[in-house]
């Protein structure tokens, strides 16, 4: 079998001290239905963990490359005890054990690791980064972020659409990078990212965050309640009078004295169907009014509540929801 990753190492130890976060508890279980070997190793060195004495320490990060490092020259002179649970396994073992003793103060590993994750079951997907920042992810997008900092920042990289709740560090900043090359640059704040091929928006719930492509000059900054659309090198910023940006996130949607033709667009973003006006009763639709909320309820509910107050028919057609007279 191969040598285990060091990094594997560090995430048994902090899974077997109760210190693991959802990300890396992801990232270990990925590993381990990857192969039943990688099932066999891990029952080794849980079963070495719990044979092994251990000071109890309070937590720490830990510094897995300095305990590889120091268990090599540790393990140099290799004895038959060693050969007797092989040298892979010993050096696993007295790894788990350094880690968690106190033998590393230092702060950060220096390798490091890409992990990824994907909101792609049908629902949203929140979860902590190591910084402590929350993100929660729209279903379908894409996160992939390093386990430290890359030049003494804090780097993710999106792909579909995330709400942000950013731990505050002034010495390390938060970037978040999307495919089509703009940059969004975080001073600590919540809001949204919404990313396309060609164009990103953001939408600030909190703080002020800087968008822009990458050295932009012409980058903007955005406070509390403004919305920044990147796009072709241009970048433009505006008041945001969406009240359901993050309904997504929410379950809640609020429409305050909007037209039918303006809300069936909303639903249809929100419930992820194709929701279509009758051609004959688009001009109608524009006039119908309405100011009401809807709180975690089905399209069908939705749909149901708004005809009793407007009026209008509608039907499934294949894939389709028709709306009209």
């Amino acid at each position: 079998m191969e040598h285990l990753d060091t990094y594997i190492y560090e995430l048994i130890a902090k899974k077997l001290s109760d210190q693991c976060n959802e990300a890396e508890s992801a990232t270990l279980q990925q590993w381990l239905d990857a192969s039943a070997d990688n099932q066999a190793e891990y029952a080794i060195l849980t079963q070495l963990w719990q044979d092994s004495p251990r000071a109890i320490t309070p937590k720490r990060e830990y510094n897995t490359a300095a305990a590889w490092q120091k268990t090599n020259k540790t393990l140099q002179p290799a004895t038959g005890k060693i050969r007797a649970i092989g040298l892979k396994y010993a050096a696993a073992a007295a790894i788990l054990v350094l880690l968690t003793t106190g033998a590393w103060w230092l702060a950060s590993r220096p390798s490091l690791k890409e992990q990824e994750l994907v909101a792609n079951d049908g629902k949203i997907k929140s979860f902590e980064l190591p910084d402590k920042s929350i993100v929660t992810l729209r279903q379908g997008a894409r996160i992939k972020y390093i386990n430290g900092y890359h030049n003494d920042q804090r780097v993710v990289e999106l792909e579909g659409e995330a709400f942000f709740e950013i731990a505050n560090d002034p010495a390390h900043p938060f970037l978040v990078k999307t495919p089509n090359q703009s940059v969004i640059e975080v001073l600590g704040t919540s809001f949204t990212v919404q990313t396309g091929k060609d164009s990103t928006t953001v939408i600030v719930a909190s703080g002020k965050v800087k968008l822009g492509a990458k050295d932009d000059p012409s980058a903007v900054i955005l406070a509390s309640g403004e919305k920044g659309i990147w796009g072709n090198g241009q970048v433009s910023a505006k008041h945001n009078d969406d009240p359901n940006f993050i309904a997504w996130k929410t379950g809640i949607l609020q429409f305050n004295d909007q037209s039918l033709l303006e809300i069936l667009p909303q639903l249809a973003d929100f419930y992820a169907k194709d929701i279509r006006i009758d051609d004959s009763y688009r001009e109608t639709a524009s006039q119908q009014k309405a100011t009401i909320t809807f709180r975690n309820q089905s399209c069908d509910d939705v749909l149901h509540e708004l005809q009793l107050l407007l009026g209008f028919h509608y039907k499934q057609e294949g894939d389709t929801v028709v709306i009209s007279q």
